[in-house]
């Protein structure tokens, strides 16, 4: 073998990895939080008792809806920029779940409550 393929490389200095600051993190606490309520009770959405506590799961989601979808874009827009691929896809996700927790409450018939406001 000649080496070619095997030759030292120099360290690249993207490889320096920055801290990510608390307010993301707290930001991330929060979706995975979600994330880990929201999603056993969509799979075991088919037990009635089950379907009452998404709705009003929910509620409590669509409630504090604009500081999610605020707290969430600053995080995507973050997270896109440096290429934090988990923390792009957690906001995402979030996101998601916040309009799909809105679209349950119209097809339930429950009223949309926003900080309060009832719509």
């Amino acid at each position: 073998m000649s080496g070619t393929f095997w030759e030292p490389q120099t360290e690249e200095e993207a490889a320096a990895e920055t801290r990510k600051p608390a307010w993301a993190w707290v930001i991330a606490a929060v979706d995975l939080l979600i994330v880990l309520a929201v999603v056993p009770v969509v799979i075991l959405v088919v037990v009635p008792f089950f379907v009452v506590f998404y709705v009003y799961l929910a509620q409590l989601l669509v409630w504090v809806s604009p500081v999610l979808l605020a707290a969430n874009g600053l995080l995507f827009t973050w997270a896109f920029r440096r290429k934090f691929a988990g923390m792009t896809a957690l906001a995402i996700l979030s996101v998601l779940f916040v309009l799909l927790s809105a679209l349950v409450l119209v097809l339930w018939g429950a009223p949309v409550t926003v900080f309060g406001l009832t719509f």
